[in-house]
């Protein structure tokens, strides 16, 4: 089960144009281009997706029950340049 806080999805959308409901989406369907460990937090892993012609990064951790908890979603240009500008 994916997991995300209510409050959070509605910022996400006024703040960032960012419809969780679709980032959801593209997780359950296998749609991401990567997942790696949280470079800066331990016990953190993150989905690398493109999302409305940009990637995304989606920090998540899996609890005790194995929901998949997604922790926020942002644009990012370091991996936009390692994805889509072909340095991968």
């Amino acid at each position: 089960m994916i997991i995300y806080d209510k409050n959070k999805a509605i910022k996400l959308r006024y703040e960032r144009n960012i419809e969780i409901e679709d980032i959801v989406d593209i997780i359950i369907n296998k749609k991401y281009l990567d997942i790696l460990e949280h470079p800066k937090r331990a016990g953190q892993q993150i989905f690398i997706l493109e999302y409305r012609n940009y990637i995304h990064v989606v920090p998540f951790v899996i609890d005790n029950d194995s929901n998949l908890i997604i922790k926020t979603v942002f644009p990012s240009r370091y991996f936009q340049k390692i994805y889509k500008e072909g340095l991968k």
